[in-house]
């Protein structure tokens, strides 16, 4: 068991008993700014947790005498939901990553550990571009963001395939089958981890208002996170200017008072904003085909 000097850093907490792991680990997250201590078991694991109540820790599944299963509810109970949990696992399979979740973790990374991806979702915790996470300033602004209780409602209903509301819309258009919700977004090959939506390469955190390409947080206002996270539900559904606007601003035709010529407009404006934020402005869409005042989520990616 190692200790690190916590002074005015972030503590992380590293149990784990396979070494290279844990030096890996270790420079990650000295790198995102933490102090960063470790344990090579679930007790000893469990008495640092009590004793430094760091803000994040990473839990190896297997280890001998006590499972990171285990290891992550016990911790749980006696921290409550302030320190965020993440799983390291060579198993990575659907029921494997639902146990972890069901145990209280917060997010999921399978072996082999990809260090830039890593620390994109460390990034997260601290609700920050990767680019400042080694910054001096105080603790205090690495505290975990406070959830959007609404939008992490909305995606839990999502998961459970409940309806999100375009079934209702008889203006909108349809790709194929026309499958919306977690049908549609499951047809086109999306995942689901945690509080995380995953398509090809671009991630959003609904509830935290987080972006991420390719392993990259990208910095974008939270309404246009909100359409990104829109435009995932609607699956394979065209979504117009219009219908798109609505959503985006929580109104129906019949209860706003804006032109539809207006969010036209605006949906020129943002769209192409945001296209080019992420890269997906090119001849060939990778996620987002746009045309005509029309926006689709792009099925395939064309083989070069």
């Amino acid at each position: 068991m190692s200790e690190a000097s916590v002074s005015a850093k972030p503590v992380a907490l590293v149990i784990d008993d396979d070494q290279d792991t844990v030096d890996l680990l270790q420079i990650v997250l000295a790198q995102a700014g933490f102090a960063v201590i470790s344990a090579s078991n679930g007790p000893d694991g469990i008495a640092l947790a009590l004793q430094h109540r760091p803000a994040l820790a990473t839990i190896d599944v297997t280890m001998p005498d006590m499972n990171g299963l285990e290891v992550t509810r016990r911790i749980r109970e006696v921290t409550g939901t302030g320190m965020y949990i993440v799983i390291i696992s060579s198993r990575s399979q659907e029921h494997d990553i639902l146990a972890g979740f069901d145990a209280g973790a917060d997010d999921y990374v399978p072996k082999p550990i990809r260090p830039r991806e890593l620390q994109a979702r460390l990034a997260a915790v601290a609700r920050r571009p990767v680019e400042t996470v080694t910054s001096s300033e105080t603790a205090a602004a690495w505290a975990p963001a406070a959830e959007n209780a609404e939008r992490s409602a909305f995606v839990r209903q999502v998961l459970a395939g409940e309806n999100v509301g375009f079934e209702d819309d008889d203006s909108l258009e349809e790709d194929e089958d026309g499958l919306d919700g977690r049908d549609g977004m499951l047809d086109l090959g999306m995942r689901f981890v945690g509080s995380w939506i995953e398509f090809r390469g671009l991630r959003i955190n609904p509830s935290r208002d987080l972006l991420v390409v390719d392993d990259r947080i990208v910095d974008v206002p939270a309404e246009q996170v909100k359409m990104i996270e829109i435009l995932l539900y609607a699956g394979t559904h065209v979504l117009t200017a219009r219908q798109l606007a609505l959503r985006t601003r929580g109104e129906t035709e019949a209860r706003t008072d804006r032109p539809a010529e207006q969010d036209r407009k605006w949906f020129n404006y943002v769209m192409t904003g945001l296209l080019k934020r992420i890269g997906d402005d090119g001849p060939t869409p990778r996620w987002f085909h746009v045309s005509d005042g029309k926006v689709k989520l792009v099925r395939a990616v064309p083989e070069v």
